[in-house]
């Protein structure tokens, strides 16, 4: 496989990703902004790709001493084991070769607090696909849909875990039905666009299993200005890794 070496928050975080396959985009920072940790948790990341998400969490919250990631896809789960290495994260980051659908072969239920994933997009149905294509397995419900992703997710969670989601804005309603059906409560909800007076293409959620109902629809989180250059509030998502106070 074919990689370049590339970097977040000027230099202070750099990783291997494939050079022709799924490379992240800022969905995996944006992600990761959206995230509160605290003292003592435990955090998994579904489907973690090279351990982008993972290593900024572990960067950003140097007090959080347990997090684990689950990849499918063997060279990505090598370049994510590398990636936590090369990042001197290793004590503090695992993770392990598996499938979604099979977590109760690698985890006991309800041994998290936090759950987070950046899942697959899109159905197999929307649109021709190259089941060979490193970069359509990412993206696409290939080797697990929306349902298995949370369905893992209701497994691995405590009474009242938190968990955290990046998704289409598009599926945004699937998402929320399927997490209601697994007690999995909506509770926070953010929309991201590309520009302002754009469409959202994106949407954050925050869940808790076992919440009560009551939504907040937080302010949208615009990407670019209108002369496409970062907005105020994306500067510090690529740019600073500042630790935070952990309070919501």
């Amino acid at each position: 496989m074919k990689w370049t070496l590339d970097g977040l928050f000027e230099g202070e975080i750099k990783f291997f990703q494939p050079s022709d396959g799924y490379r992240f985009s800022v969905d995996a920072p944006i992600l990761a902004s959206f995230i509160k940790i605290k003292p003592g948790e435990r955090i998994i990341d579904l489907g973690t790709g090279n351990g982008v998400i993972l290593i900024i969490l572990g960067k950003k919250y140097p007090q959080i001493k347990e997090l684990c990631g689950i990849e499918i896809q063997k060279e990505l789960f090598e370049l994510a084991q590398e990636n936590v290495k090369m990042n001197g994260l290793s004590e503090r980051i695992r993770i392990i070769e598996g499938d979604v659908k099979e977590i109760e072969h690698h985890f006991t239920p309800q041994s998290f607090n936090v759950v987070i994933s950046n899942p697959p997009y899109y159905p197999v149905s929307s649109g021709r696909i190259n089941p060979q294509d490193k970069k359509a397995l990412a993206r696409h419900e290939i080797l697990g849909t929306i349902e298995d992703f949370l369905n893992a997710t209701s497994y691995l969670l405590k009474e009242k875990g938190r968990c955290y989601f990046i998704y289409p804005q598009k599926r945004a309603v699937t998402l929320l039905m399927e997490m209601r059906k697994r007690r999995l409560e909506p509770k926070k909800l953010r929309f991201v666009h590309p520009k302002p007076k754009e469409e959202a293409k994106l949407v954050l959620v925050e869940g808790i299993k076992g919440g009560k109902e009551g939504l907040l629809v937080e302010p949208p989180l615009y990407i670019f200005d209108q002369k496409g250059s970062y907005t105020e509030e994306m500067t510090p998502i690529i740019f600073k890794l500042k630790e935070e106070t952990n309070e919501r």
